[in-house]
């Protein structure tokens, strides 16, 4: 029988010479441990220029080397949202906002240095699958906002009604394999706690990190997913961030396999402390 494995999306390994089998979802690098999978998005399709200002790559420096790792999203001129098991401890990050084609440059891109990365309190660090997932990182300098960099707001609801749809985007791993160079997006459906507490557990992955400081969205049978180098960006609904590229099934978009974000709004006063 197929072993999944969580797969942590964030690519951070990669610079370290180690490909976890878990799965975060970052862009270039590694994935991350525990049967996890963070990568591109499965089942999407190329977002237009300017559809999602919000959204940044967060891009690992090291050396000569600079490679998108994980995404983000802009929570004011000086301030991005992530996941906590984004941040890293050797080399740097810079944040490009206004970004389209990560192989091209469009005119419209904003590169500014990370100087600090503040992870929750309550995360355990590394490439944990775990709750408090979410970290705020801080620019050097201020982004102008301007059409391709803008502030996305915060959910101003506690809750996400299930079944109802909310979009994702990032340059993750695709079902391809590759990762792209286009900015992806696909629509997804916001699923109910105790339905994507069942579903994990019928994988038979043994221990299920499953909070209700998290989210969780399907499809669960179209092969749609988040994947490896999504991790930390953005779930939106109604222009507000209502969650944050955390943890999935390995392989991405496996049947019956959910989607799992870091709910926002749970960790609104850890946000606000850095606004």
């Amino acid at each position: 029988m197929l072993r999944q494995t969580l797969l942590v999306l964030a690519l951070v390994a990669c610079v370290l010479g180690s490909t976890l089998p878990l799965r975060r979802l970052p862009h270039t690098g590694p994935a991350r441990r525990f049967s996890v999978s963070r990568g591109r998005i499965y089942g999407g399709h190329d977002a237009t220029r300017g559809e999602f200002p919000y959204q940044v790559s967060l891009q690992y420096v090291l050396l000569f080397l600079q490679y998108h790792n994980c995404g983000g999203s802009i929570i004011s001129s000086s301030a991005i949202l992530t996941a906590g098991h984004c941040a890293v401890d050797i080399g740097h990050y810079v944040a490009v906002a206004g970004d389209y084609d990560l192989s091209s440059n469009e005119g419209s891109e904003q590169e500014i240095r990370v100087s600090e990365q503040i992870v929750h309190p309550d995360y355990p660090g590394g490439l944990a699958v775990a709750a408090n997932d979410i970290a705020v990182f801080i620019l050097q300098s201020s982004l102008t906002l301007d059409d391709y960099a803008q502030v996305i707001s915060l959910p101003s609801a506690d809750s996400v009604p299930e079944g109802s749809t909310a979009v994702v985007s990032g340059w993750g791993t695709t079902e391809t394999a590759f990762t792209p160079d286009i900015l992806q997006t696909v629509d997804v459906t916001i699923i109910d706690y105790e339905t994507c507490r069942q579903n994990i557990d019928d994988l038979n992955m043994g221990s299920n990190p499953l909070t209700d400081t998290m989210v969780c969205t399907g499809p669960l049978y179209d092969g749609i997913s988040t994947c490896s180098g999504d991790s930390g960006g953005p779930l939106a609904q109604n222009n507000e961030l209502i969650g944050v590229v955390s943890w999935g099934i390995d392989p991405c978009g496996y049947e019956g396999a959910p989607s799992v974000f870091t709910r926002v709004s749970a960790h609104l006063d850890f946000i606000n402390q850095y606004l």
